[in-house]
């Protein structure tokens, strides 16, 4: 059984929310991974996984130093934002991402011709890296854009040549970094909806959802 923790320690989406979360609850059950809301940091290094979405409150250097830390020694780690900074969560997914190489843009994407019900901010992208091959498509909503500093970093989900970054950012939309030598793994996604009641069903949301949880 996978062990996810999905961190309160910084004021995030939970997912007991029952709108928004109970189909990313029922799947992960239905494949064996047991999802556990944690609220204090230092029992992280009980799970396998620990899930930052939409974190609210910004990391101290001590903490992202723990992080850092525990992907050394093979963990998952993942933190997932917003389009257009809202509530200023680029700059505070940086104060843990930029360590790993990678930072949050804080722009608008959007795609006049790939999108799902003709809304430009729901881009639809088959721009998929590194991931198994049943994951081909996806949908992510209202997402930033990445920039990466680390050889150590690779790309997970490009955006179509049809999508734009009101700030004129390449279309890196998630990435991950891979400790060289432990293999654990930093991953970053623009956006923290993907996941959602709403999008968790479209095209290979669900894979890609269950995926991210298991790296």
């Amino acid at each position: 059984m996978r062990k996810v923790a999905w961190s309160l320690a910084h004021q995030e989406f939970i997912i007991s929310d029952h709108y928004y979360f109970s189909k990313l609850e029922k799947y992960a059950k239905e494949n064996d991974i047991h999802i556990e809301e944690v609220d204090q940091a230092d029992r992280f290094p009980e799970y396998d996984t620990i899930i930052f979405n939409y974190p609210e409150i910004p990391f101290s250097e001590d903490e992202a130093e723990f992080i850092e830390q525990l992907v050394k020694k093979g963990k998952t780690v993942g933190i997932f934002g917003y389009y257009k900074n809202e509530d200023r969560i680029a700059d505070t997914c940086n104060t843990l991402s930029e360590r790993f190489g990678i930072k949050f843009n804080g722009d608008i994407v959007t795609d006049n011709i790939n999108n799902y019900e003709n809304d430009n901010l729901l881009v639809v992208t088959s721009g998929c890296y590194n991931m198994p091959e049943n994951i081909k498509k996806v949908m992510l909503a209202c997402t930033d854009t990445l920039i990466t500093t680390k050889a150590e970093v690779r790309p997970l989900i490009y955006g179509e040549s049809t999508a734009q970054s009101k700030l004129g950012k390449e279309l890196l939309l998630f990435a991950e970094y891979v400790d060289p030598e432990s293999g654990g793994k930093f991953i970053a996604g623009g956006t923290c909806v993907f996941w959602d009641n709403y999008s968790i069903d479209l095209y290979n949301n669900k894979e890609f959802s269950l995926d991210l949880l298991t790296r």
